[in-house]
């Protein structure tokens, strides 16, 4: 007969070790009778089995071909449903609330606010380079509570770089070898161009990172999915589109081989449109990992008056905001490599949080639950060519799992619904990973860097 022990004792077990999730462990966990969702947007399995072994999944089927071996531990999820750990893959760990505050010395606190929902997987795309490569790294030894960071260190701009503090600023193309040879070596996953770049820059930058086996992806803003950009060689882009997307420029970007990242919730955003209703603010995801300080102030960013020039830049935003949706399912149609992002954190865009927002509104734009689902798991790491280490349900890929309690295939907001996270076979204590201000230092963000190229 088969061991059995609740989840909720598990859980109980847990919170006597929260950091349990940093040592190794060989203890076989065996998630049992449980609807499986295992990321690569096929129908769910019912009555299914996952079997994590150390940290790498060993079984995920029907749970009558499961073997569970003596002194497991033993999930019953009959009527949850498991699926891949998910992955944001456009965020910036620098913390704080309003996208242009700095906070890295709270990096434990987003990063707790992410596993709690969750992912387990990020793409950092622009960052203080030698901080967020130290992220990187801690996290990948075990010696950070953290999901997998994946990072474009960097971003590399024109003379003027609209975020000083965060940028290159690539004055001369002589200067191109060096930026690539100093991103090679210190081992960055892509490199991230951005706004202010011209495309004979941009060319030469494409072509210098490819010599050394690094891919570009782009953030030109309202320029995003231009086939003159295409043209110069990149290999993504980092936000969808804004713009009109003719059938000649998605076959394109399709051509090319190019992916996109979604963040649909930045747009959102941009347009106020989140921002009209503060009852999201309520959400677990938030209300549990959230300083009060960042509602207090959330609140008043969204009820203060706006001048004239903001009313009628939040109007475009709106618009590209509706064009955005579009685009991300003519891409998908066509065949173009989409995953998700959010661009976290923006006022609204909170880590962790913001994907589930995302994985909404890509239904909203038009996707399936299953599609929004695998954007945000297999897609995620088709993009790292990774989908052979983590991405998805599968015998020999990563154990990150997340188990929720509904059915995101029928309803994506059930996949707010998570009762557990094991992140590299470790089940996490949920309830440590919530915001404590007795516990938490209290850091503050410090203003803004931003410098836009209009001023």
């Amino acid at each position: 007969m088969r061991p059995r022990k609740s989840l909720l004792i598990l859980m109980a077990l847990a919170v006597l070790c929260p950091f349990q999730n940093l040592a190794a462990q060989e203890k076989q966990i065996a998630i049992l009778h449980a609807r499986l969702i295992d990321g690569l947007g096929g129908p769910p399995v019912e009555d299914a089995a996952v079997i994590l072994q150390a940290n790498k999944i060993t079984y995920a089927g029907a749970a009558s071909g499961a073997r569970v071996t003596q002194g497991s531990q033993v999930i019953e999820a009959k009527g949850k449903t498991v699926m891949p750990g998910l992955a944001d893959m456009h965020v910036h760990l620098t913390g704080g609330w309003d996208g242009i505050g700095t906070d890295l010395l709270g990096y434990q606190r987003y990063l707790n606010a992410m596993l709690y929902a969750g992912i387990t997987t990020v793409l950092d795309t622009g960052n203080y380079q030698p901080w967020v490569l130290q992220l990187r790294q801690e996290a990948a030894s075990g010696r950070l509570l953290s999901p997998r960071i994946y990072c474009t260190g960097a971003m590399i701009d024109a003379a003027d770089p609209a975020w000083p503090d965060l940028a290159y600023a690539l004055t001369s193309r002589a200067q191109i070898p060096e930026f690539v040879e100093r991103d090679k070596r210190n081992g960055v996953d892509l490199i991230k161009g951005y706004a202010n770049l011209s495309d004979r820059m941009l060319r030469r930058l494409v072509q210098e990172a490819h010599k050394q086996k690094l891919r570009v992806v782009i953030d030109q803003w309202e320029r995003n999915g231009s086939p003159d950009l295409v043209q110069t060689g990149i290999d993504g882009f980092a936000h969808a589109p804004t713009r009109k997307m003719p059938a000649d420029d998605i076959q394109a970007i399709k051509e090319n081989g190019l992916f996109v990242i979604t963040t649909l919730t930045v747009e959102e955003y941009s347009g106020r449109r989140r921002l009209a209703d503060l009852k999201f603010l309520e959400e677990p995801f938030i209300a549990d990992t959230t300083p009060p300080w960042f509602l207090t102030d959330l609140r008043a960013e969204a009820t203060r008056n706006l001048s004239e020039a903001e009313k009628s830049e939040v109007q475009q935003a709106a618009a590209g905001f509706d064009e955005m949706k579009r685009n991300v399912k003519k891409l998908l149609d066509a065949g173009v490599l989409v995953a998700a992002g959010t661009d976290a954190p923006y006022p609204g865009v909170f880590q962790g949080e913001a994907l589930h927002r995302e994985m909404e509104l890509l239904v909203a734009a038009g996707l399936t639950p299953l599609q929004a689902i695998r954007l945000a798991t297999f897609n995620a790491a088709r993009i790292m060519n990774a989908e052979e280490e983590w991405g998805s349900l599968q015998a020999g890929r990563a154990a990150n799992v997340v188990i929720v309690a509904g059915n995101p295939a029928e309803r994506i907001s059930d996949s707010r619904k998570i009762e557990a996270v094991i992140l590299n076979g470790r089940l996490l204590d949920r309830s440590s990973l919530k915001f404590d201000a007795k516990r938490d230092p209290g850091f503050r963000a410090v203003g803004g860097n931003f410098s836009s190229p209009l001023q």
